[in-house]
Order: structure tokens, then sequence, then C-alpha cells
């Protein structure tokens, strides 16, 4: 898979040119693959739409090199990236050390709580704090093509992302500060910081692409710039429209056109060739586009809580949140699970689990677990 070499300009509707210009002045370049993570949240949603993600050559960041650009903007789930990473692009960057990296992204926020109820939330300007070195501002007029208001979170701090040729972004949900009693929800308080390959502490990694086509035991999806081949075994796991599938039957629901999740073992910076560990349907902005490919994902809500009253008999187990609601999950025999790092189908995700787990769970309508996940 070759390299992609950096977009060195965009001009959103509010006037923002974005130049080039280089961090240490070396003269040389060298690759950097950007990825997204997270640690843990209260939430089991939190959407929000990226559009760029740049480091700035100045304190004021005039001078940019873009690590990422999408003038749609790519809408990431970031309660979905506990342990993973998932990878956004590869640039070519000049080399040297940068003081400032910034991401631009919609003002506009979505958060769903335990009682499945999902809130607009917005991005509030906020001052840099001792322990928080991250300003955020949504200058009036700062808008995308299609009016929409744009915010930026800076960070302070030197960063070097050409020494290891990777730049791990980690949003830090954890430490997300959001004001409930307000509509829509604000978000008060971020930090979003840059991770070193060992600070990250991932196990698997996260592309979302768009399928190109089907064949007998692989597919092949696009993203940005590369193609990928992507092997499906028999053990892998496809959702869509809220239903489990594995191996050839996961092939036989995915389409041309699907935007999809896939989660594997393999870096997509480094290789064009994937195994899936699963794939899940996702809407389109979900692979930055503009909705074209139709919305496979289902209706689903997710809860995230500590387990308790597990019943065999019935089937049954109770989650109940940090906001004190507890919820009835019902397991069936297409339920799906994954507790540090094994996998189990069935009723065998519920003799497995354990009281006092933090868990994240995606119910169907009817409250039976799609997929069950021990988090953090």
């Amino acid at each position: 898979m070759g390299k992609k070499t950096v977009l060195l300009s965009a001009v959103f509707a509010g006037g923002v040119l974005l130049s080039a210009c280089g961090g240490g002045g070396s003269g040389s370049s060298s690759p950097v693959s950007l990825y997204f993570t997270d640690d843990a949240s209260m939430y089991p949603v939190v959407n929000v739409t990226v559009y760029e993600v740049s480091l700035c050559s100045d304190p004021a960041c005039q001078n940019k090199v873009q690590l990422f650009q999408n003038t749609n903007g790519l809408t990431v789930d970031l309660t979905n990236l506990n342990g993973v990473l998932q990878y956004i692009d590869t640039t070519t960057i000049p080399e040297g050390s940068y003081p400032r990296l910034e991401v631009v992204l919609s003002q506009q926020a979505n958060i769903c709580d335990n009682n499945g109820q999902c809130h607009d939330a917005v991005f509030t300007d906020m001052d840099e704090k001792p322990t928080k070195p991250n300003v955020v501002n949504c200058p009036p007029g700062y808008t995308d093509s299609n009016g929409n208001q744009l915010c930026y979170i800076r960070y302070n701090g030197v960063i070097n992302p050409t020494a290891m040729e990777k730049l791990i972004l980690d949003f830090n949900l954890k430490d997300f500060e959001v004001n409930t009693t307000t509509t829509p929800w604000q978000i008060t308080e971020v930090k979003v910081s840059p991770l070193t390959p060992s600070e990250a502490n991932a196990s698997e990694y996260k592309i979302h692409a768009v399928v190109q086509s089907v064949d007998t035991g692989s597919l092949t999806v696009s993203w940005k710039d590369s193609t990928y081949t992507v092997n499906v075994t028999d053990s892998t796991r496809c959702e869509v429209m809220d239903t489990n599938y594995w191996g050839q039957d996961c092939l036989n629901q995915i389409q041309p056109s699907m935007c999809v999740e896939i989660k594997s073992q393999e870096d997509p910076s480094t290789t064009d060739t994937l195994t899936a560990v699963e794939i899940e349907a996702k809407s389109s902005e979900k692979c930055g586009e503009v909705a074209s490919g139709g919305n496979y994902e289902g209706m689903h809500t997710e809860v995230k809580g500590a387990v308790s009253n597990i019943d065999t008999a019935s089937g049954t187990f109770d989650v109940s949140g940090t906001d004190r609601t507890t919820v009835t999950v019902t397991v069936t025999s297409n339920t799906y699970c994954e507790y540090g790092g094994v996998h189990y189908k069935g009723s065998d995700c519920l003799t497995s689990l354990q009281d006092g787990w933090n868990v994240e769970v995606k119910l169907n309508q009817n409250k039976e677990a799609i997929k069950i996940e021990k988090a953090s």
C-alpha cells in the first residue's frame, strides 16, 4: 500500500486558509500514521464529527501541516475505542517537533445515556487549565461548506510524531465534563492529548471503509486513497441490521457501497490485507461520506455499567450505570461477547460473565444483547 502525500491546503466557508509550514526545519520528510483512541466514559455513545487534524509550527496555529482532512466530516463514536486504535490516515510531513496540535470538529455532538435516549450536545469555548493543556474555541463565522458551526481543540505541547511514524490521538473521555441541565447539553471540559504507541495500550485496530466488492472468503474495501483485501474466517462476526452472522453467512449480508467497521489485529497503515475479527455495518457518515450506501446499522441502543443479578435460568442479567439506571438484558443464541480478548457466543456469554464486571452492551429493540464487551 503506497503512502499518501499530505494535503497542504483547504478552505472552509469561514475563510480560514490552512497553509503548510514544517516543524523542525531539517528539510527531510517522513510518513506519519494517525489514529484515534480513547480510555473510558460513563456514556455508552459519544459521537463527534472531525473535519481536520493538523500539526502547527507556531503557537497561534497560523502555519499548519494537515494529517487528516475531510470536507464532509468523519463521525466517530469515541466510546468504541477503548483498547483499540482507529486508523485515520497516513501522510508525509516535514520532520521535526511541533508546538501545537489542532483538531477541527463540528460544534454539534451527540451523547446517548443508559436509558437509550440520545441528546444533542455542543462544545463550548474553554481556556487552558493546568491539568488540561487544551483550548477550545468556536469563532463566529468559522463554518463548513454547509454553514455548520465548527470549533477547534488545540493541544499545547511539543510533539515529534516523525520519530515514531505514528501519532495516536486520545480523546480522554473520562475527563470530559458535560452539563446535562441545559438544552442542548454542553461539553464544558475537554482533554485531548497525543500518545506514544506504548502509552496507547491497544491490541487491535479498527478501520472504517466502503465496500467495493464481495467474493468468496473475502471482500474488497476502500478508505481514502487505499484499497484493502479483507479476509473472513469461520470465526469472523458480522453485524448487519442488529443481527450477528459468522463466516460465509457474514459475507452473504455484505453489499457494495456499505460503510463497514473492520476490527483486525493487523495495522492498516502497514498492510493492505486484513483478517477480520469483526465487521459491523455503519451509517455513511462513519466513513466520512454523504449518505449514499444506505444505513444497515440497525436501531439498537447501547448501555454501559456494572453487572449484577446474573440469572442463567432466565438468560438475563442487570447492568447498573453510574447514572443509577438499571437495565435488564436478555442473552439469546445470537448474542456475541468478548471478555478480555476471549470470544463467546450464545449462552456461553452468560455463564462466562461475572458479577461486578463493567461491560458495554449493544441491545436490539427487545432488550436482547447483540454484543457484550468487558470494559475497563
